[in-house]
C-alpha cells in the first residue's frame, strides 16, 4: 500500500518521502520488486520557503496533502527542479494550481521539457553554472551536473546547513524502514549499487566527473539529501565513496558472475563444469533456462563488482539465443568502457554465427574477452581447461 512519511532532517528542513509500492518495473524496465521512494524537501524560511523537487504525478493529491501538513502551498516562494524527470515534477501542474506565483527553478534546457509536459503558468528563472539565491536566510548553490542522468539535471547546496540535495545521483532502490543512513545496511547498499548501474550506468563517467567537481569546488556536505532512498545524515561520506566504488565498477574480491541460456542442456552442462573445477570461487550464477528465468538487473548489478564475467549462449536461429542478446546489449549499454575481463562460450548444432556476434559486440562495448570457446554440443577437453585457467588467471587464483 502506497504510503507517506513526513520528518524533519535539520532545524529547517523538512523530508517528504512517498513510498512506492505499486510500481513493478521503474522506467517501465526495471524490475524492482522492491519498490521505491520519492523523496521531496521543504526548507522553511523566516519570510518563506522553498520547495526541492515533488513526486510523481499519480500522486499529487497525497503530494499536496502532506505539503499542507508542513507549510501552506502559498509560503513556497520558490520550486527547486534538480532534475525534470516525471517521477521528480509530477506533481507540478497540481502545484502550480495551489500556487501560481511559486518561480521555478532550474537550468535553461528544464523549461522546455517541462511546459511540454505539464500545463502550468508559473514564472521560471534559468540557471547559470555555480549561481546563488539568497532571499531571506535561505542561501541556495546550484551545481550543474549534466548527465547524471540528463542533460539538465542539477545538484542544490544548502549552504546555511551545508545539505546537498543531488536528485538522482546517490539515490537507490527500495522502501527503507527508517529515512536516514543509520539503516543503511548490505542489503541497502546493494539496492543502491543496482540503482546506480541500471539508471546512471550509461553515464558513470559524467558521475565521477562530477563527483570530482564537488570536490574541485569544496563542497563538503553534512548530509547528503537525495530524491530516492535514504538521506546520509550520519557519514555522508559513505555514499559519495560507494558511489564512485561503483561507477568505476571496482571488483568485489575473487567475484565471479556466469550468465547464461540452455535451452537443452549443453550450455547448463558446461557451466556446472567449469563451477566443479574452481570450487573456492565466489560465482554469482544467472540462468536463463525452461524452468528458471533471473531478473537481468541482478546479474547487471552483480557483473560491476566481478573480477570476470562468464557468458554463454547456445545458438538460436544460428545467432545468439534472444536473451543472451538482449543481455549483451544492456551489458554494453550499462558497463561500457570498464575493461571486464569476459569469456564468450557458444554451442551450436548446425552451425552458428553466435561467436562472432558476441565477441564483436563485447569488445564494442569495451569489454576485454580473454577467453572464448565455440563448440558442437560438447565442449572439448582441452577447450574446457584452458577456459577454467583464464577464469583462474583472471581472479589471480594461485596455481
Amino acid at each position: 500500500m502506497v504510503s507517506y512519511i513526513i520528518r524533519n532532517i535539520s532545524e529547517s528542513v523538512t523530508l517528504l518521502r512517498l513510498n512506492d509500492t505499486d510500481v513493478k518495473y521503474f522506467e517501465a524496465n526495471w524490475h524492482i520488486p522492491e519498490g521505491i521512494t520519492y523523496n521531496a524537501y521543504v526548507i522553511k524560511g523566516k519570510d518563506g520557503a522553498v520547495l526541492i523537487d515533488l513526486w510523481k504525478q499519480k500522486y499529487s493529491d497525497l503530494f499536496l496533502e502532506a505539503l499542507k501538513q508542513v507549510v501552506e502551498p502559498a509560503e513556497i516562494r520558490y520550486v527547486v527542479v534538480n532534475h525534470a524527470e516525471p517521477d521528480h515534477t509530477g506533481a507540478l501542474e497540481a502545484f502550480s494550481e495551489v500556487n501560481p506565483n511559486a518561480i521555478v527553478v532550474a537550468f535553461p534546457i528544464a523549461e522546455s521539457l517541462l511546459r511540454a509536459k505539464y500545463n502550468f503558468k508559473n514564472q521560471f528563472k534559468s540557471l547559470k553554472n555555480d549561481e546563488s539565491l539568497s532571499f531571506s536566510d535561505i542561501t541556495l548553490k546550484f551545481i550543474y551536473t549534466p548527465w547524471v542522468h540528463w542533460p539538465e539535471t542539477m545538484m542544490t547546496y544548502y549552504e546555511q546547513e551545508k545539505i546537498l540535495f543531488t536528485c538522482d545521483a546517490f539515490g537507490s532502490y527500495s522502501i527503507p524502514d527508517g529515512v536516514d543512513d543509520q539503516v543503511a545496511d548490505k542489503e541497502y547498499e546493494r539496492y543502491s549499487e543496482k540503482y546506480l548501474v541500471t539508471v546512471i550506468g550509461s553515464y558513470r563517467d559524467n558521475l565521477l566527473k562530477n563527483i570530482e567537481k564537488l570536490n574541485q569546488e569544496g563542497i563538503k556536505p553534512a548530509i547528503v539529501a537525495p530524491s530516492h532512498g535514504l538521506i546520509w545524515s550520519k557519514n555522508p561520506e559513505r555514499v559519495i565513496q560507494l558511489y564512485t566504488k561503483w561507477a568505476r565498477g571496482e571488483s568485489d574480491g575473487k567475484k565471479a558472475v556466469i550468465v547464461y541460456a540452455s535451452m537443452y542442456g549443453s550450455i547448463e552442462s558446461v557451466v556446472k563444469r567449469i563451477k566443479d573445477s574452481l570450487p573456492g570461487v565466489n560465482f554469482k550464477t544467472f540462468a536463463f533456462t525452461d524452468n528458471r528465468r533471473d531478473d537481468i538487473e541482478d546479474a547487471l548489478t552483480e557483473a560491476n563488482g566481478a573480477k570476470v564475467i562468464v557468458i554463454a549462449s547456445p545458438t538460436y536461429e544460428v545467432g545468439p539465443h534472444p536473451s543472451i542478446a538482449q543481455l549483451i546489449d544492456i551489458f554494453s549499454m550499462k558497463m561500457k568502457g570498464l575493461n571486464k575481463p569476459t569469456v564468450l562460450l557458444t554451442s551450436y548444432g548446425w552451425s552458428s554465427t553466435a561467436d562472432k556476434r558476441n565477441l564483436k559486440a563485447m569488445q564494442d562495448a569495451g569489454f576485454k574477452v580473454i577467453d572464448q570457446a565455440t563448440f558442437k554440443e560438447k565442449i572439448a577437453e582441452n577447450d574446457l581447461k584452458r577456459v577454467v585457467s583464464s577464469i583462474s588467471a583472471a581472479l589471480s587464483l594461485q596455481p
